[in-house]
């Protein structure tokens, strides 16, 4: 097996070298210093696997990921960036995986055994007659990605996936063993075994995967998810494959211990993957609440209630580590950032990327944030009361900043203070006056919203609390020296 790594420090590389040639045999391994050099002359030899340090890759450089999608090269990212873009450049260019140091030897070594797997079942031909004597119609892996090759007869395609993705040897194996009526060919891919079926009645087939996905659940005790894909006449087998994995992502949203049958094809429904500016407002106030009850109704409305055509599962995973964002802004508010809660947040983040199911992410996602809001129950460092006048002032002034009728005096009302000794005690202790606090993050999140939206200028200074976008104007040119415009401009 020849692996390709393009990594920057030549001690990590060493090491993988190392442990790939010391734990496994009949291994190659070729180590490039950086992705040019890789395309330059790796791509030549055409690698079973690719390990790619993703901090390599400048992010504004989608080029390479598109030709790791049309090379169809397997691959497994490194990175230190544990953000959600890295995730999803991982995701949108078909990465196996993305590992975030510090990884576990263990972790690697188990991420290459399974690529190894799937590279010696492509090299393994069915040996059963599926389709004549000459086999002039037998199916290879790149007819379901390259070729336009067409089928002379109706097939049948059936892709069956596991949450436990080390299952699915064992699923390939059964498949293999399942006394079906008809002849299949299987494929082991890197996230379902796909079955192809062309004799027989279709209805037979239906009950038989019934069948098998019964044995299954009481012989091994683990879940399967069936798609059966009847497809039209005269399609190529690439397009019947892309048909079919598209019904498989819809999994996401069904759930396991199901088989899904095509009825008719969709496209993916358009969907935001970011919170609006007053989505954040609403996430903002319910956690400074601590208010656990609305934030599970939000949720639950949020990603409970999708119908067909779905979004697409890349993109509501997205909108999760959007939410995600704003628990991070919460505990970097509140200090909480210890060894054991910085875990629990990566976990939660890699079960968002990861997890086959929308249902059990967002119950992941509610029980971590339960556990964060009810955690400063009994920790002083969390309390309200203990954290200083300045930190509670700027975090009311985050929860409020929107509302152009918010003012000092609204503040001082919430913390039970009188409105002179708050505007005294303030200054004193942070060094500026309350009004002009109160303008720099206004401010902040308008420069932000020129940034990263296409709303007008009237939109922007309604959300950042000014109810005249002049008087906003004013505050803008004061505070950075050119007017919002001629800074969205230069943008």
């Amino acid at each position: 097996m020849r692996i390709h790594l393009v990594a920057k420090d030549h001690l990590e590389a060493e090491g993988i070298r190392w442990l790939v040639e010391s734990q496994m045999t009949g291994m190659e391994l070729f180590k490039w210093d950086s992705i040019e050099e890789f395309v330059k002359e790796g791509l030549n030899e055409f690698p079973d696997m690719l390990l790619l340090d993703m901090d390599t890759w400048v992010q504004q450089d989608d080029s390479f990921g598109e030709l790791l999608r049309k090379s169809h090269v397997r691959w497994l990212g490194i990175s230190s960036e544990r953000i959600f873009q890295t995730a999803y450049r991982g995701l949108r260019y078909r990465a196996e995986d993305v590992l975030f140091r510090p990884f576990s030897p263990d972790d690697l070594v188990k991420h290459i055994q399974q690529i190894r797997y799937q590279v010696r079942s492509e090299g393994h031909r069915y040996s059963n007659d599926l389709y004549n004597e000459d086999q002039s119609m037998m199916i290879d892996y790149s007819d379901l990605f390259l070729t336009d090759k067409m089928t002379t007869q109706p097939i049948t395609m059936i892709a069956i996936s596991t949450p436990d993705l080390n299952s699915l040897p064992r699923l390939y194996d059964e498949l293999h063993r399942f006394p079906f009526t008809t002849e299949q060919q299987l494929f082991a891919l890197a996230d379902c075994v796909l079955c192809v079926q062309c004799e027989g009645e279709k209805k037979l087939f239906h009950e038989e995967y019934h069948a098998f996905l019964a044995w299954w659940k009481g012989d091994k005790g683990e879940s399967l998810a069936i798609v059966i894909n009847d497809p039209p006449a005269f399609q190529t087998l690439k397009e019947t494959y892309a048909q079919t994995k598209q019904l498989k992502e819809k999994v996401f949203f069904d759930g396991y211990d199901i088989i899904l049958s095509n009825s008719q094809y969709t496209d993916w429904s358009d969907l935001d993957p970011f919170l609006t500016p007053l989505e954040q407002r609403q996430w903002i106030e319910m956690l400074e609440k601590r208010d656990a009850k609305e934030i599970r109704k939000w949720l639950e409305q949020e990603f409970f209630t999708y119908e067909e055509p779905y979004p697409d599962p890349e993109m509501v995973r997205i909108r999760l580590t959007s939410v995600l964002a704003q628990v991070r802004r919460y505990m970097k508010s509140y200090n909480i950032q210890t060894m054991e809660w910085e875990d629990c947040y990566h976990a939660v983040f890699q079960q968002i990327i990861k997890k086959p199911v929308i249902h059990e992410i967002v119950q992941e996602l509610l029980a971590f944030i339960t556990r964060l809001l009810s955690h400063g129950d009994g920790d002083v460092q969390f309390q309200t009361e203990e954290r200083s006048l300045v930190e509670r002032v700027k975090t009311l002034i985050e929860s409020n900043y929107w509302n152009s009728q918010w003012n000092l005096t609204d503040c001082a009302d919430t913390l039970r203070l009188n409105k002179s000794t708050l505007s005294r005690r303030f200054s004193a202790e942070s060094g500026q006056f309350f009004r002009d606090a109160l303008h720099q993050v206004r401010i902040r999140e308008a420069k932000r919203l020129l940034k990263e939206t296409s709303l007008s200028l009237e939109e922007i200074s309604g959300l950042t609390g000014y109810s005249n976008q002049s008087y906003f104007t004013m505050k803008f040119k004061k505070l950075e020296g050119r007017t919002p415009s001629s800074f969205q401009s230069n943008v």
